[in-house]
């Protein structure tokens, strides 16, 4: 599944192709979609280059990323399952950035804060943000191969039609 994304979002308008790599699944690209809206003001870029000066030496590309004015890592989020030794690498390479994991459901933002909290040692640095129970369902209903998507976002909500779908919904924060 490619999705192509003709967005509208906050009075700007971008362009946006998602191709899933080998091992992405349509789910993934769902939540990368929805990642790209809910930090639509902070420019985030899909599949940024490990060639990026901030990211030299780095061998974990980010599903979204997002830098400050100096070029610096402010922003890096993770969509879907991530692997816990990630995570920890993250957190001490960029002390400064925000990490964030985006998970579809309540569930699987639970669960996974719990393995955190066990398994990490800066697993308050890592912030989960989580679809509503059944919405993300919605969500992924509401995609298609050629996606229109317009309306409002904020790091944490979406006020948007996606597709002649109305789509208002709050993250949960884990």
């Amino acid at each position: 599944m490619k999705l192509r994304c003709d967005l509208h979002i906050n009075g700007g308008s971008r362009k946006l192709i998602l191709v899933p790599s080998v091992t992405e699944t349509g789910e993934h690209l769902g939540l990368k979609l929805s990642a790209v809206l809910l930090f639509w003001a902070q420019d985030p870029i899909v599949d940024a280059s490990l060639k990026h000066p901030s990211l030299a030496g780095q061998e974990f590309q980010p599903d979204l990323i997002a830098f400050d004015e100096t070029g610096a890592v402010k922003l890096w989020v993770e969509c879907g399952k991530t692997a816990l030794h990630k995570l920890k690498k993250l957190t001490r390479r960029y002390p400064q950035a925000r990490i964030l994991v985006h998970k579809p459901s309540p569930q699987d933002a639970t669960r996974f804060r719990k393995e955190l909290e066990t398994r990490l040692d800066r697993h308050e640095a890592v912030e989960i943000l989580a679809w509503p129970e059944g919405r993300f369902k919605e969500w992924m209903g509401a995609l298609r191969e050629n996606n229109e998507a317009y309306g409002e976002s904020g790091e944490r909500s979406l006020n948007l039609v996606l597709n002649d779908h109305p789509v208002a919904v709050d993250m949960l924060s884990f």
